[in-house]
């Protein structure tokens, strides 16, 4: 086994290398599903003309899809035209049409290679690529590192989300040139407010006197003294142990910015700023396998990702010590880390920055406000209030070891002033967010939270397709087919029909044969949250009209308002919405996007759940345990 640690001297070489060259996904080739001559034949027949390597309308070769096995490393793809092909929507009518017989034989076995792929023949755990630290990461492990709050995140570009949905996947982290400013000037401002000679806060002079521990009281004394302090420092920055070269390197620094006539402290400052501005503090890197057979990660790696997991920074020394002492992957040892990583204030960030990208509300304030002059009342306090209220209320179900059906139908939230007046709450008093019971009144649950119900609407007014669409694709991982070419448009003469309500005109257009289909799906999940306005506020009328909100899900369940939905969703989808928060947490704890082979993991996890009536701890403590947490495999290629 060989680790694969960077010296400095390599930085820029490994910068261009990582800047060039994406990470690809791997793929194994076990169990492939093969296609039958007849199957082939069909698609040859009705399908390559359009979607082939001459015309791939809607960027779709099926030519390719069909070779590249097995069939569910495709899935949503393949569903999405056995939906297609069910509706009638495949071929058009305009092209030659399947036979009765062809139709079913074609979507039968499509849907049979899917739904009945054995993930257990697949050991595969996947491979995390090198990549950065993102900005929030970076910034959170250098308050971790220095103990002091140091403001860099603002500084960079925001970090792009990959498909995961989450900005720490490794297939977008890349290093752009660009960003080598960025990270000096990171270093220096991290210097500046934690090991200033002039500390200007007690929390400054307490990071000052953490570092300085050991003061030279002669010149003779300083290179050993020095040598102490980066023996003590540089295994905190990298988040691990540390060869004497890479010390050497610091140490060189050091001596030489002495020579050059500058004090003690400037010169271990600017030995500090090397290690800061090396790939081995501010990017991931892991030990990368001998060979392609799956291997156990390192006991200090496990630390990192766990850290990475449950607080977004560095691992603390606890952590650090047990990862040395070999005492980490005792399962035993593990999971009361676990415990008491959830009960440090630091796993907030599973609330700020997990829930936040996946639910989506970390955008109201930024992509999504409203003018504040045309309206005073939408303040940055209230906005932060909104998003603290779903952060801090995923957070709760974690600490509280809630289960996961609760995300939809808890009976409490949290509020301050300021947000229980925007919902019209009675009894809130001051600027301080507080568990507050809603047993009383509609609230409870992030389908009521005004976060969520916010950037799920239009700029003043609500979208019933914008919030089905979200439940189905965002909360249950059920995403409709994408809308036939003009599925958005509504006929004119519909649009500006002021006789008709927005529910009206929508039923209208979703009577269209092409829109049906999904606007079956979508919209009555929407309709049932109509009582909220575009920013989360409870009303029953609009326009002096009585709001409509009854809803009616595909099985045929009839639900009417927020509460019937909620009931609706945890009755009837809650295998969707367990599955959905499992693949999720998945993904955000490895940092990259999951694919088909993790299915068995999800499947394993699923099943711990239900042994423990869904609770949240157990959901993370089983993605610790889990074979694609605590293994890697060689990246392949194709």
């Amino acid at each position: 086994m060989r680790c694969r640690y960077l010296p400095y001297q390599q930085w820029f070489t490994q910068l261009a290398l990582i800047f060039l060259i994406a990470p690809s996904a791997i793929y194994a080739q076990e169990n492939p599903e093969t296609l039958t001559d007849e199957i082939s034949s069909i698609i040859q027949k009705y399908c390559v003309d359009c979607h082939g390597p001459e015309e791939s309308q809607a960027q779709l070769n099926l030519q390719s899809l069909s070779r590249d096995l097995p069939l569910v490393k495709h899935r949503r793809t393949w569903l999405t035209i056995v939906d297609r092909v069910v509706g009638g929507e495949m071929p058009p009518d305009d092209a030659p049409q399947l036979s009765e017989d062809e139709r079913d034989q074609l979507t039968s076995f499509l849907s049979d290679s899917i739904e009945r792929f054995d993930y257990e023949a697949i050991k595969n755990p996947g491979f995390e690529s090198i990549r950065r630290l993102t900005s929030r990461e970076l910034e959170f492990t250098l308050g971790d590192l220095f103990g002091v709050s140091v403001d860099v995140a603002s500084k960079f570009p925001v970090d792009l989300s990959g498909t995961s949905g989450f900005d720490n996947s490794a297939n977008t982290l890349f290093i752009q040139p660009q960003l080598l400013d960025r990270y000096i000037s990171a270093a220096d401002e991290a210097i500046r407010v934690a090991l200033s000679d002039y500390p200007e806060s007690a929390e400054q002079k307490a990071s000052f006197d953490r570092f300085f521990h050991t003061k030279p009281k002669g010149d003779q004394e300083e290179s050993e003294t020095a040598s102490k302090l980066i023996s003590t420092f540089l295994p905190r920055a990298y988040r691990r142990p540390v060869t004497q070269a890479e010390m050497d390197t610091l140490l060189t620094r050091y001596k030489k910015a002495r020579e050059s006539g500058k004090s003690f402290n400037e010169s271990m400052r600017l030995a500090v700023k090397l290690a800061l501005i090396s790939p081995n503090f501010i990017m991931h890197i892991g030990e990368t396998p001998a060979d392609s057979k799956p291997m156990r990660v390192s006991s200090i790696e496990l630390a990192n990702r766990l850290s990475y997991f449950l607080w977004a920074s560095m691992p603390d020394n606890e952590l650090l010590q047990l990862a040395a002492s070999g005492k980490l992957h005792d399962n035993a040892t593990l999971m009361k880390q676990v415990d008491r990583m959830i009960d440090d204030p630091r796993a907030q960030t599973l609330g700020t920055v997990f829930a936040s990208q996946w639910l989506g509300f970390e955008d109201l304030g930024t992509r999504i406000r409203l003018d504040p002059i045309d309206n005073p009342w939408c303040t940055e306090s209230l906005m932060t209030a909104m998003r603290e209220e779903t952060a801090m209320f995923f957070v709760s179900l974690i600490t509280d070891d809630r289960s996961v059906s609760e995300l939809i139908s808890a009976d409490y939230t949290f509020m301050n002033e300021e947000l229980a007046s925007h919902y019209r709450i009675e009894g809130v008093k001051g600027i301080e967010m507080r568990r507050v019971s809603t047993a009383e009144n509609v609230r409870g649950g992030v389908l009521s939270h005004g976060s969520v119900l916010a950037i799920t609407s239009f700029p003043y007014r609500t979208s019933p397709v914008i919030r089905g669409r979200w439940i189905l694709t965002d909360l249950l991982g059920t995403p409709p087919p994408p809308p036939p070419p003009g599925a958005d448009e509504i006929d004119e003469e519909i649009a500006f029909d002021e006789g008709l309500t927005a529910r009206e005109k929508l039923e209208l257009h979703s009577d269209s044969p092409r829109c049906a289909s999904c606007h079956k799906q979508i919209d009555p999940l929407g309709f049932g949250l109509e009582n909220f306005d575009f920013f989360g506020r409870y009303r029953t009328r609009n326009r002096r009209q009585v709001i409509d909100s009854k809803g009616q899900l595909p099985d045929g369940t009839v639900f009417r308002g927020a509460d019937g939905l909620k009931e609706a969703i945890v009755t009837h989808r809650h295998d969707d919405l367990v599955h959905q928060v499992i693949r999720k947490m998945l993904s955000y704890s490895l940092g990259r996007q999951l694919e088909y082979y993790d299915e068995a993991a999800i499947i394993r996890i699923g099943k711990a759940l239900e042994a423990n009536e869904f609770r949240m701890k157990t959901l993370i403590k089983q993605i610790v345990l889990s074979y694609p947490f605590q293994y890697k495999q060689h990246q392949t290629e194709n």
